[in-house]
């Protein structure tokens, strides 16, 4: 018998962006990044994104990882992982190195995945 390893975001301390928030416009990020409410626009960020279960997201998303609970309608580029959880509603393409997606996600747009090249070493 198979055992489902349980993921977990206690370990990872996010900035957060509360339920009620609504927000629209360019949106840049370094450390984590959690949203519980609405966001429309762009997103790009160097660490992890969060999409909380019953947020909306209207937007380019690139981040180095993605964790989706909630909806997006928008193109996804993460350069590590998207995770779509059980619940998720993405509408978009997806183009990441590692996929994973859990039983009853609604996914709508194509996938590509290609494992990151390592940068050419010139020779002196």
């Amino acid at each position: 018998m198979a055992v489902k390893k349980e993921k977990s975001t206690s370990k990872v301390t996010y900035t957060t962006f509360q339920k009620k928030l609504k927000m629209q416009g360019s949106l840049e990020f370094i450390n984590p990044l959690k949203i519980c409410g609405d966001f429309e626009g762009d997103i790009k960020g160097a660490s992890t994104l969060y999409i909380e279960a019953g947020a909306k997201i209207r937007a380019q998303i690139n981040v180095s990882q993605l964790i989706v609970y909630g909806h997006i309608t928008g193109n996804i580029f993460a350069s590590e992982k998207v995770e779509l959880h059980t619940g998720s509603n993405v509408i978009g393409n997806i183009r990441t190195p590692n996929l994973e997606i859990e039983d009853g996600v609604v996914f709508e747009g194509q996938c590509e995945m290609k494992q990151r090249t390592p940068e050419p070493v010139l020779a002196k």
